[in-house]
């Protein structure tokens, strides 16, 4: 049997959800997932770090970022190591075998990859996918090259997948496609573009051109995120930059 504790504090930022959070937690119950609330004021400086220690036991892939920082402050770990009660529920799914050795599952709020769940969005998650435990999923790079690679054409009309992984003198390509004009386009897939992803889709497009003895080949970024600097920094350089919607989407920015 699953069981999930949810820790609140009633002075905290997010303490007027809280009833919405319990009615979503009692719709949890008729799933067979045995609810506990814990309330911040009754509990013990031990019972805090078992939380804390629990949390980081659980799977990256079933628990993503967790800890605050970067003024990212509704996580359940603050940026001082404790349970962040004071910034927002946290609710804690174990699996509940009764031997008094059960093993946490989930954690909401979490960040997986680029998508956030809020505790209302954890609950919502384990009621569409109980009885089965699946990873939460999150907008990651690995599934955004797959999607380019199976669908080039969200990216540009035209446009032809030729390769992925080659390895070049100057590195290894995340994609290669083939425009409708013959020309060979490399793109960088990023889930923040940084200035290292400049540098380094400047890199293999050099490489590219050496070790094929190709006068020119265009070069750009997919990504999730960028700020405007790395923006400017891309024009200038002469990178092409698509930033996704969602896996289906992209808006071409440069």
């Amino acid at each position: 049997m699953l069981e999930a504790s949810l820790f609140y504090d009633k002075f905290g930022s997010e303490s007027s959800d809280l009833e919405k959070i319990l009615t979503a937690l009692s719709q949890l119950e008729t799933l067979g997932v045995r609810i506990s609330i814990r309330e911040k004021e009754l509990l013990s400086k031990e019972e805090m770090e078992k939380a804390v220690e629990e949390i980081r036991r659980i799977k990256p892939q079933s628990r993503g970022s967790v800890v605050a920082s970067g003024g990212r402050g509704y996580l359940p770990i603050s940026g001082s190591k404790k349970l962040n009660l004071r910034n927002t529920p946290v609710l804690l799914v174990r699996d509940g075998n009764g031997d008094g050795n059960s093993r946490p599952l989930y954690v909401f709020p979490c960040t997986v990859g680029e998508s956030h769940y809020k505790v209302m969005d954890g609950i919502s998650f384990l009621s569409n996918t109980l009885p089965d435990l699946k990873e939460l999923p999150g907008e990651m790079e690995g599934p955004l090259i797959a999607s380019l690679k199976t669908n080039p054409e969200k990216l540009e009309s035209g446009l032809q997948f030729l390769s992925s992984e080659d390895l070049l003198s100057t590195g290894k390509t995340d994609l290669v496609f083939l425009d409708s004009q013959s020309q060979i386009l490399l793109v960088e897939v990023e889930r923040l573009a940084t200035d290292s992803a400049i540098g380094q889709i400047l890199r293999l497009a050099a490489g590219y051109e050496r070790d094929h003895s190709i006068s020119k080949v265009r070069c750009g970024i997919a990504c999730f995120r960028i700020n405007k600097n790395v923006q400017a920094a891309a024009l200038r350089s002469g990178i092409e930059v698509w930033q996704a919607q969602d896996s289906d989407k992209f808006l071409k920015l440069i």
